[in-house]
């Protein structure tokens, strides 16, 4: 098994909304903006058009998900849907969580995402299973997805 890169995006994310819930918390962060690009693919986040939802446990890591729309730059509209899990030291965590620059090295943020592309250039994305990392920064965070071959 090889790992071939398949596409980076970059995401500029909305104000954190919370559901406090019995022991965890239900986090929503809307897209406001973001870009992507790859090996013969590229374009643009489709604003508002869904986010990530994390569910953050009391000791700061959790689980989460997100889904969005992308849209490519010859106007093909692609659904991605992602699940994944990030955890950190407590000091790490309250940092990311205030939106301070952080070393990605200092947390475990990987995810496996989905794609639902229609007929034609980018159904390839259909039919291939990706693994990615991310990175948060102060305003938004930075994805790397790689094609499992």
């Amino acid at each position: 098994m090889q790992l071939e890169l398949a596409l980076e995006m970059q995401i500029t994310l909305g104000p954190r909304m919370h559901i406090h819930m019995d022991g965890y918390t239900r986090g929503a962060v809307l897209i406001e903006k973001g870009t992507f690009r790859g090996p013969g693919i590229s374009g643009r986040i489709v604003p508002g058009s869904g986010g990530d939802f994390p569910l953050v446990q009391a000791d700061g890591n959790g689980r989460f998900e997100s889904q969005y729309l992308l849209e490519t730059d010859d106007g093909a509209f692609i659904l991605k849907r992602s699940t994944g899990i990030r955890h950190a030291p407590p000091e790490v965590v309250a940092k990311l969580l205030a939106r301070e620059e952080v070393d990605p090295s200092s947390y475990y943020m990987r995810m496996t995402p989905r794609f639902e592309a229609p007929v034609g250039p980018y159904e390839w994305l259909n039919r291939t299973i990706f693994v990615g990392v991310g990175q948060r920064n102060p305003d938004g965070s930075l994805f790397r997805f790689w094609k499992v071959v």
